[in-house]
C-alpha cells in the first residue's frame, strides 16, 4: 500500500496554506455558477449590511452566521472570512492527523487528505454556515476517548441543534445510536471476522427509516417534509436545477420513509447526480460516491475492530484507544449522513453542508487502513498455534530485553509508528512556553500602544419617530403602521446617501468634506419598529453631537420634501420627526483599549503558539529518552546530568562524599551488570555518533565507578585520533607509549599498562597517534589484545572514537563483547542518531544501550555548563568549562550506590523476571527524561 509518513503538523500547514490559496483565487472565477457557488455567501453579506439586526431579520441559520462574522467585525472583510474559514477547516484536519498518532496515509486516506483543501477552498473560503460545524468538529476531535469525552461530543452537538440547526439535535441521537450498533462484540471461533458492508448498510436503512419515522409521529408530517416545503418556493423552483424531488408516492408515513431511506442511499450511490450529464454533477457524484462509499467501508473495518478486542490471538487484536477513535471518526459523519437523507433540498449544496465532515473521514480511513495493514504481515490464526497467548514468563522477558540490536530495532519499526504526536506538540508548547507568554505580552502592548496612537472617535445619537397620519379607521391605522414599518429600512438608506451629508455640511459651515461627512453617518433600526437611529462618529465630542441633531433635522426635512415632490403626501406616507436629541458623548467609542490589549494578546500568544510548534518540529535534537529509544530500539542504561565536578574535572572522586552525577554512575554500573546476565559482557566499548557527546568522560567515571566497587577494571583509550583519556585523569600518566604501540608491535600489553591512584583501576592510553589508526584497529592484533585484557581483568571498559566521523569506533564495536552509546541531551539529532544506529547495527555490533549524557538537573538550566569529547584544545575546552561552570551549583545527592542497586533488583526493571518496558533498566533514582522535554 503506497503510504505517506510525514508530521501531521507540517502536513496540514501545507493543506491549509492550499486552501486559503484556493479559496482566494478560484472562487472569484466560479462564484455564481455551477450550481449557485456563492448564493450562501450572498445572503449572509445581504444579513450583515442590512439595517435591521440580524436576529430579528428570522433567517435562521443565516442569522446566527452574520452575527458571527460581524462579532469578528469581517461583515465587510470577505478576504478575511476567506482566510478564516480555510484556517478552521484545516485547523480541523490538522487536529484529526495529530490524534490519530501520526500520518500513515494509505491512498483512499491520501486522496481525502488531498481532497480536503480543495473542497475547503471552495466552499468554506468564503461567508458560509459550514465555519461553525468546522469549529464543532475541532471540539469533537480533541476530546478524550473516555465517558466524559463521549458526553462532550454529545453535547458539542447538541449546542449545534439548539443554537444553530435543529436537525444537529438528530445527528446527536444518531451518533449514540451508531455507536452503539458499531461497539457490538462479536464471538469469533478461530477465524478472521470478515468486515460486512452490507450490514453498515442495513444499519443506515434502518436509522434512516426510525428517523424519519419518528419525524412523523414528532410533527404529524411526511419524514420529508423539512425538505419537499422548502422546495416549493417560486424561486427554488426558478434558481435551483438540482432539487431533490420525492422518488415514490406511497401512504404515509411509509411514504415519507422510503423517500428519505432512498435519498440516503443516492448520497452514497449518487444516481440521480450522474443521470443530470451535467460534467458539474458527474464530479460532484463521484466525489459524493468516493466519500460515503469510503465512509461505509471503514464503518465495516469499525466493527471488525471492536469484534476483534476479546480475540485470543494477538495478530486478531486491535488497540481499543485506536477503535474508539475510528468509532467516533466514523460515526458523526455516517450520522450526519442519515440527517442530509431527511433535510438536504438539492444536490447542488450537499457538498458544500459535507465538508467539514471530510477531515474525519481522513482520519477514520487512516486508522482503518493502518489496521488493514497491519494484518496483513501477521499470520492468520489458522497459522498459529491453536493457543491463547499465555503472559510472558520472566526469562521470557530478560530474552526481550537482551536481544541483538538488529532483532530489537525490527521490533520497534511499529512503535515509531504509533508515535503520540499530540503528546509531542504539548512537549513544544511546554519547552517553549516562554515563546508563547512573550508572544501574548507583546501582542498586549502592541494593542495598548496602537490604542495611545488612534485618534479617540466619539459616537453621538439622535433618534426619530417614523409615522403615518392618523386615522380613525382602525384599519387605515394598522396598513399605516405597516406602512411606517416598511419605510424604516428605506429612511435608514436616504440617511447613509452623499445628499443628505452635503445639506449637514451647509448646516454647520463644516471643514469637513461631503465624503468624510457621509462617512460619519449611519443609520440603524430594529425590524418591527418605528425607529430610526442615527449614529454619528466623530474626533470630537460636540462635533459628533451637532452633527447627529442636524443629520435629524436634514433627513427629516429631506423626506417631506421628497413626499411633497412625489405627490406622495397627500395619500398619507410615512414621515420622520425627530424626538431623542443626540447628547455629547462622554466616554470614546474607540479605540477601545481593553478589547485592543486582549485581541493583541490573544493574537500574539496564537503567534507564539505557531512558532513554538514551528521550533519544535524544526529542532531535531534529542531531548527525550523515549525518542531515543523509538530510533534505536535500545533500552536507555543511564542518564548522566552536567554538574559542576564533570564540567571542570570530567572524572569524579567516588570515594568521597555523595555526589548526584557520581549516584548517577553507579546507577550506570549497577544497569550494566543486569544486562545479558547470562553472556555478561566483560569487554565493553563506550562511543557515539558525534565529538563532544561525552563519551570519554562516561568511559572513565564508569571504570572509576567499577573499580571503586572492587571490581578489577583496564580502561583503554582507543580513540587514536583525539585521546582524551590521559587529560581527564592526569595523574602523570605516559602517553609515549600506548596502545598504538602494542599494536604496531613495538611494545607488549605489560609494558604500556599503567597503575593510577584508584585501586583496580588500570589504564592504556592511546600512544603516539598513528597514521593509520583504522588499520590497527581492523588488526588480529587488537582482538588478541581485548581477548587477553578479558581474561586478565572483569571489566574492560574501551573508550571508542565517533562513530560518524571516521570508521574507527565500528572496528572497535565488533571486536568488543558490546557497545554503550552515548547520546547528549539537547545537542544529538535524531538524525544523526538514526545514523549511528545504523552503522553500527550493519556491521553486526551487539550495542547494550544508550546513555544521555549532560542532561540538566533542570531543564531550564541546561546550556549553562558542559563537557564532552574534545577535537579542539582541551586547555581552551576546560577554560570554556569552568567559566560555563560558576553560573550553576553543583545538584543535590541522590541516594546511594547500595539502595540503587536495591531498587533496581526489587523493581525488577533490569533483572530477570523485569519488565519488558522500553524504558530499560534505569535506576530508581534516574530522572526522568519527560522532565526535560
Amino acid at each position: 500500500m503506497q503510504r505517506v509518513t510525514a508530521s501531521p503538523l507540517v502536513l496540514s500547514l501545507l493543506l491549509g496554506l492550499a486552501a486559503i490559496g484556493l479559496g482566494l483565487i478560484a472562487r472569484a472565477t466560479i462564484t455564481g455558477r455551477f450550481g449557485g457557488f456563492g448564493n450562501d455567501a450572498g445572503t449572509i453579506q445581504e444579513i450583515m449590511t442590512s439595517p435591521f439586526s440580524a436576529t430579528d431579520l428570522g433567517y435562521g441559520s443565516y442569522s446566527v452566521i452574520a452575527e458571527f462574522y460581524s462579532g469578528l467585525g469581517m461583515a465587510d472583510s470577505p478576504t478575511a472570512a476567506s482566510v478564516l474559514g480555510a484556517i478552521i477547516g484545516s485547523t480541523a484536519l490538522g487536529i484529526v492527523l495529530v490524534r490519530i498518532g501520526g500520518i500513515h496515509l494509505g491512498r483512499v486516506s491520501l486522496i481525502l487528505a488531498l481532497a480536503t483543501p480543495v473542497l475547503i477552498g471552495l466552499y468554506q473560503a468564503t461567508y458560509t454556515k459550514e465555519v461553525l460545524i468546522s469549529l464543532g468538529i475541532i471540539v469533537i476531535a480533541l476530546m478524550p476517548l473516555n465517558l466524559l469525552g463521549e458526553i462532550i461530543v454529545v453535547v458539542t452537538l447538541l449546542v449545534l441543534g439548539l443554537e444553530y440547526r435543529t436537525y444537529w439535535s438528530i445527528v446527536a441521537g444518531l451518533y449514540v445510536l451508531i455507536r452503539f450498533v458499531l461497539s457490538r462484540r462479536h464471538t469469533l471461533t478461530g477465524r478472521r471476522v470478515s468486515p460486512k458492508v452490507s450490514r453498515v448498510i442495513w444499519m443506515i436503512i434502518g436509522l434512516s427509516a426510525l428517523a424519519g419515522l419518528a419525524i412523523w409521529i414528532g410533527t404529524g408530517q411526511p419524514a420529508d417534509y423539512f425538505r419537499t416545503a422548502v422546495n416549493e418556493g417560486e424561486a427554488r423552483q426558478e434558481n435551483t436545477g438540482s432539487l431533490i424531488s420525492r422518488y415514490i408516492e406511497l401512504p404515509e408515513p411509509l411514504g415519507g420513509m422510503v423517500n428519505v431511506v432512498l435519498s440516503t442511499l443516492f448520497f452514497i450511490v449518487p444516481l440521480p447526480m450522474v443521470l443530470k450529464l451535467s460534467p458539474y454533477y458527474l464530479i460532484i457524484g463521484c466525489v459524493f460516491a468516493f466519500i460515503w462509499i469510503n465512509a461505509v467501508r471503514t464503518a465495516a473495518a469499525t466493527s471488525r475492530a471492536y469484534g476483534t478486542a476479546d480475540s485470543p490471538y494477538r495478530s486478531e487484536r486491535v488497540p481499543v484507544a485506536e477503535t474508539r477513535l475510528m468509532a467516533r471518526f466514523i460515526a458523526v459523519p455516517l450520522a450526519f449522513l442519515i440527517v442530509q437523507g431527511l433535510f438536504e433540498p438539492d444536490w447542488g449544496s450537499a457538498l458544500r453542508h459535507a465538508t467539514p465532515m471530510v477531515p474525519l473521514l481522513v482520519g477514520a480511513v487512516a486508522l482503518a487502513e493502518r489496521q488493514h495493514n497491519r494484518r496483513r504481515h501477521v499470520p492468520s490464526p489458522s497459522q498459529q498455534p491453536q493457543q491463547p497467548l499465555q503472559p510472558l514468563q520472566p526469562q521470557q522477558n530478560l530474552q526481550t530485553r537482551t536481544l541483538p540490536m538488529t532483532a530489537r530495532h525490527s521490533q520497534t519499526t511499529d512503535g515509531a509508528a504509533e508515535k503520540n504526536y499530540l503528546a509531542t506538540y504539548a512537549g513544544y508548547l511546554a519547552r517553549w512556553f516562554w515563546m508563547i507568554i512573550a508572544g501574548a505580552v507583546a501582542g498586549a502592548l502592541i494593542g495598548w500602544g496602537a490604542s495611545a496612537l488612534m485618534t479617540k472617535q466619539y459616537t453621538a445619537t439622535s433618534q426619530l419617530y417614523v409615522g403615518t397620519p392618523n386615522s380613525a379607521n382602525s384599519a387605515d391605522a394598522y396598513r399605516g403602521s405597516l406602512l411606517s414599518q416598511a419605510q424604516v429600512g428605506t429612511f435608514a438608506e436616504i440617511a447613509g446617501s452623499r445628499a443628505l451629508a452635503e445639506r449637514v455640511v451647509d448646516d454647520l459651515g463644516l471643514d469637513e468634506s461631503i465624503g468624510e461627512v457621509s462617512d460619519m453617518i449611519s443609520a440603524g433600526a430594529n425590524q418591527d419598529t418605528v425607529v430610526l437611529g442615527l449614529n454619528v462618529t466623530a474626533p470630537d465630542a460636540g462635533q459628533a453631537r451637532d452633527i447627529a441633531n442636524s443629520a435629524a433635522t436634514q433627513l427629516s426635512q429631506m423626506v417631506s420634501e421628497l413626499n411633497d415632490t412625489t405627490g406622495a403626501g397627500a395619500t398619507g406616507s410615512a414621515s420622520l420627526a425627530p424626538f431623542n436629541d443626540a447628547t455629547t458623548p462622554e466616554d470614546p467609542s474607540s479605540p477601545l483599549t481593553l478589547q485592543n490589549i486582549l485581541i493583541g494578546a490573544v493574537a500574539g500568544g496564537l503567534i507564539g503558539v505557531i512558532a513554538a510548534l514551528a521550533r519544535g518540529v524544526t529542532d531535531r535534537r534529542i531531548r527525550n529518552r523515549d525518542e531515543i529509544e523509538t530510533i534505536t530500539g535500545l533500552p536507555g542504561v543511564g542518564m548522566i546530568s552536567t554538574t559542576d565536578d564533570l564540567a571542570e574535572r570530567h572524572v569524579l572522586d567516588f570515594t568521597g562524599a555523595p555526589v548526584a552525577a557520581a549516584e548517577q554512575f553507579r546507577e550506570l554500573r549497577t544497569n550494566l551488570r543486569f544486562l545479558d546476565v547470562d553472556n555478561r559482557p566483560s569487554v565493553i566499548a563506550v562511543t557515539s555518533g558525534m565529538p563532544s557527546e561525552g563519551k570519554s568522560t562516561v568511559a572513565a567515571n564508569l571504570a572509576l565507578a567499577l573499580a571503586d566497587d572492587g571490581e578489577s577494571v583496564c580502561l583503554v583509550d582507543a580513540d587514536l585520533r583525539r585521546p582524551q583519556v590521559a587529560n581527564y585523569l592526569g595523574e602523570n600518566l605516559q602517553t609515549a607509549v600506548g596502545l598504538s604501540t602494542v599494536l604496531a608491535g613495538e611494545a607488549e600489553i605489560n609494558e604500556v599498562t599503567q597503575q593510577v591512584r584508584a585501586e583496580g583501576l588500570s589504564v592504556i592510553t592511546s600512544g603516539p597517534q598513528p597514521p593509520n589508526p583504522s588499520e590497527l584497529l581492523g588488526s588480529k592484533r587488537f582482538t588478541t589484545l581485548l581477548e587477553t585484557l578479558g581474561e586478565q581483568y572483569d571489566y574492560v571498559i574501551i573508550d571508542a572514537s565517533p562513530v560518524l566521523p571516521v570508521t574507527d569506533a565500528t572496528l572497535v564495536a565488533t571486536a568488543a563483547d558490546g557497545v554503550l552509546l552515548t547520546v547528549r541531551y539537547a545537542n544529538t539529532t535524531s538524525e544523526q542518531l538514526s545514523q549511528t544506529s545504523s552503522n553500527l547495527r550493519q556491521v553486526g555490533a551487539h550495542v547494550l544501550g544508550t546513555v544521555v549524557t549532560m542532561s540538566p538537573i533542570k531543564a531550564s538550566s541546561y546550556g549553562k555548563k558542559g563537557y564532552g569529547y574534545g577535537y579542539s584544545s582541551t586547555a581552551q575546552a576546560v577554560d570554556r568549562q569552568r567559566q560555563n561552570a560558576s553560573t550553576s551549583a553543583p545538584a543535590a545527592s541522590s541516594e546511594t550506590a547500595a539502595s540503587s542497586e536495591a531498587s533496581d533488583s526489587s523493581s525488577g526493571s533490569t533483572g530477570p523476571g523485569g519488565d519488558t518496558g522500553s524504558t530499560g533498566p534505569t535506576g530508581s533514582s534516574e530522572p526522568s527524561a519527560h522532565t526535560h522535554a
